[in-house]
């Protein structure tokens, strides 16, 4: 089956399939040098999912840090000393509420986005985001107010999770799609990074500062993106889709300046010759549903997405990011040498991180989830194994796997998902379809928040690394769902992509399948 190109004005098509053909023909640095300018402003979009980083571990970290927890917690026996602890029902509602309204946040980011606008939707979200940090930073001991903090935070945070890659795969040029929607990976990594930084410099003190810090700390993307976004272009797909052509030609020339390789004419041409197919394949207008997303070969693309999101916090990434430091000590290591542990193990991931952006166009998207998955798996059933003896070299082995699993699933699971997703969404329901995939991801992420306590904590099941042996099991289940269902995208221009899921086909033979915009494309 073919998508029907009939409707289309001819003289469109041609200018789309010689857009098409022309960024096939570059090499990524080729297209660096030309497209640079769209590519700061997707990284400046890119910016707000630093805030995401940071409140995926703020909870197991804040844990760490003793004067956090004399002035937040309650006195507890620690093998046989006196200790102060966060009650495990606290920490299950302070670390699980942000993913809750993360959930809400990331639904009404695909209507607002819609309806809006992406940058508007942006604004939005970064001011209600410094109305949240500002009440954890006041809270002043009392955990109630710290958790509504923390929940007003988490709107903003599954909004972030959308509109960062939706800009990125609205504007990126095509040898660029993968890097530029993957470095939201990188992106989020690097507040982790940064807060385990100052936890090291700050953690071990002995005054309100060693957390007030942290909290303030995040503030400071939210306040930048609001000070600044006036200046950042609106998605130039979103415009034609409202039906503002010229609109979308003016963002367009802002986006990529007035370089004489950048062909404004043929991008044009590109978004809205696939705006017009995918409209024509569902007969609608430029409105669209959440309902939609499960409706026909959107229904398949849809499913793919959420599953791939949801697969990120049942790999254990919880335990190893966001508890290593809590763990570390429960093992005996002090706070402040399991700070360095922490940062150690994030440095690594973060190096991770980079060389995915190399193997993503070499590899491709499916071979790095598919197998990365089966590896994290192998790591965690190791790690739950080291566990099991309560010995300092076997402690010292779960360590040692701890990071064997961060910087295999940030070189592929962890990185590459944001660009599958991104990908895999059609332009018409693009911001649906990702706010669909986000809200499994912080559904999932919720659940994994709230359960993970009562396993872990001493206080209760007391499991420590032997969560290891759970995750590594919820891991191989993901590692199967992709190897049947995930395709790869590497190299395929939206409406190529578009075409191969209205012809059915296969996971395992979405990359060799010969499109018919290939077959037409003119020769070099």
């Amino acid at each position: 089956m073919h998508i029907e190109v009939s409707a289309s004005d001819s003289a469109q098509v041609a200018l789309a399939t010689q857009q098409g053909a022309y960024e096939k023909s570059l090499t990524f640095w080729q297209t660096l040098r030309i497209f640079w300018r769209s590519t700061l402003w997707i990284m400046y979009g890119q910016l707000v999912v630093f805030g995401f980083g940071i409140d995926g571990v703020i909870a197991g970290y804040l844990l760490s840090v003793p004067r956090f927890r004399q002035d937040y917690g309650r006195s507890y026996i620690v093998n046989g000393a006196p200790a102060y602890i966060i009650p495990a029902g606290m920490q299950s509602l302070y670390n699980g509420i942000s993913q809750l309204t993360a959930i809400i946040g990331a639904l009404a980011t695909g209507t607002l986005a819609d309806t809006i606008g992406r940058r508007p939707t942006n604004l939005l979200f970064c001011l209600i985001s410094v109305a949240g940090v500002s009440a954890q930073f006041w809270s002043n001991g009392s955990l109630g107010i710290l958790t509504v903090g923390k929940a007003i935070n988490g709107f903003s945070i599954g909004a972030w999770l959308i509109i960062g890659p939706l800009y990125a795969s609205e504007v990126a040029p095509l040898k660029l799609r993968g890097w530029l929607t993957s470095i939201t990976n990188i992106v989020q990594f690097s507040g982790v990074l940064l807060f385990t930084g100052v936890i090291y410099a700050i953690g071990a003190k002995d005054s309100k500062s060693a957390y007030l810090i942290l909290f303030g700390s995040q503030w400071a993307i939210p306040s930048i993106v609001i000070l600044t976004i006036y200046f950042w272009p609106e998605s130039p797909v979103w415009l034609c889709r409202v039906k503002k052509p010229d609109q979308a030609k003016a963002a367009l020339r802002q986006i990529h300046g007035s370089n004489s390789g950048i062909d404004i004419e043929g991008i044009f041409a590109q978004i809205q010759e696939t705006i017009a197919q995918e409209n024509a394949t569902h007969e609608a207008t430029s409105s669209a549903s959440y309902m939609e997303c499960f409706k026909g070969t959107d229904k398949r693309r849809t499913l793919i997405c959420m599953f791939v999101y949801g697969c990120q916090y049942l790999s254990g990434i919880i335990f190893v990011l966001g508890y290593q430091s809590y763990y570390y000590q429960l093992i005996g290591y002090s706070a402040k040498k399991s700070f360095l542990l922490g940062m150690l193990n994030n440095a690594f991931q973060f190096v991770a991180n980079i060389l995915s952006w190399f193997l993503i166009d070499v590899a491709g998207r499916r071979p790095l989830i598919v197998w990365g998955q089966l590896l994290c798996a192998v790591a965690l059933f190791i790690i739950g194994g080291t566990s099991l003896p309560g010995t300092y070299s076997a402690y010292l082995a779960t360590v040692c796997f701890m990071f064997v699993w961060g910087f295999v699933y940030q070189l592929t699971l962890g990185t590459v998902a944001w660009s599958v997703v991104a990908e895999l969404a059609s332009f018409r329901l693009k911001s649906r379809t990702q706010g669909l995939a986000n809200f499994v991801l912080c559904l999932v992420q919720w659940v994994v928040g709230f359960t993970f306590p009562y396993m872990f904590n001493p206080d209760e099941g007391n499991l420590g690394g032997k969560v290891g042996f759970i995750f590594g099991a919820t891991t191989f289940v993901g590692f199967l769902g992709v190897f049947f269902w995930l395709p790869d995208t590497k190299g395929r221009t939206s409406l190529e992509i578009d075409e191969l899921f209205a012809r059915k086909i296969s996971a395992r033979h979405f990359a060799t399948t010969k499109t018919s915009l290939e077959e037409h494309a003119p020769e070099e």
